[in-house]
């Protein structure tokens, strides 16, 4: 078994995987128990909802799911790390597109210079500038 990490909805899963550049290929079963999506005869299923995969036959390989290929037909923006072999999906679609139509800025939580957590949320309603820098 080659091992890889697949982070969606706050979790972290080890997953069984081959590494091919950009793709990674999943066992059916890890990608079922790291993301909710179960792989059936009608398609890619979570819940009672499905997507076809008849015309996305490149997705599947060998009872393996590509989880970069399969990100846009479950709504799920992704990243891949090749090296580190981590698979990362971004929040639904849906739910970006909801947050941004009520313009709400995502909550994160950082530490401050003294140690102790900040938290984006605590400060409430008010109006807020956010201003970053980064050195790269």
């Amino acid at each position: 078994m080659s091992a890889a990490t697949i982070l969606s909805d706050a979790d972290e899963t080890a997953v069984d995987a081959i590494v091919d550049r950009e793709r990674v290929l999943v066992a059916a079963s890890d990608f079922a128990g790291a993301t909710g999506w179960a792989l059936k005869p009608e398609g890619l299923c979570r819940g009672e909802v499905c997507v076809p995969l008849r015309a996305h036959a490149d997705v599947v390989s060998d009872g393996r799911i590509d989880a970069a290929g399969v990100a846009a037909l479950i709504g799920r923006a992704v990243i891949v790390d090749p090296v580190a072999r981590v698979v990362a999906y971004g929040e639904p679609a849906a739910t970006v597109g909801a947050a941004l139509s009520a313009r709400q800025a995502a909550d994160f939580t950082l530490e401050q210079l003294d140690g102790t957590p900040f938290t984006f949320s605590a400060i409430g309603r008010k109006k807020k500038l956010l201003v970053t820098w980064a050195s790269w």
